[in-house]
This record gives structure tokens, sequence and C-alpha cells, in this order.
């Protein structure tokens, strides 16, 4: 699952506040920010903030 927040450090907060678990911090991909965690199920979800997409910053190519 992919979810967009409009801010994400709020979110990360909140949400560890209320025990959920991330697999990663919030990492800046130039595009946006975004970070993982697992539902109760332990399906992945994806949760970001653009930032620089709306700007017409893009993340680099994979090597």
């Amino acid at each position: 699952m992919n979810v967009r927040v409009a801010d994400i450090a709020a979110f990360h907060t909140y949400a560890t506040s209320l025990g959920a678990r991330f697999l990663t911090e919030p990492i800046d991909r130039k595009a946006e920010i975004r970070c993982y965690m697992r539902d109760p199920d332990g399906h992945l979800i994806e949760v970001g903030q653009a930032t620089g997409m709306l700007h017409d910053v893009y993340a680099d190519p994979p090597a």
C-alpha cells in the first residue's frame, strides 16, 4: 500500500507514539520523502510526502 501525507515528520512522530514500528526513518529521495512500515498482518506500507516533484525535481535514476 502507498499512502501520501502532507507532513511526514509529523505523521512519523504521531504513528510512533501510537506504537507503529517503521522499517526505515523518513528518507529524502529528492522528489519525495518516504518511509516504510508494516501493518499488523505484515503488509508493507510506504508512506510518502511529495516535495521536489512539486517543483520539477525528481529522484536520480537507479545506478
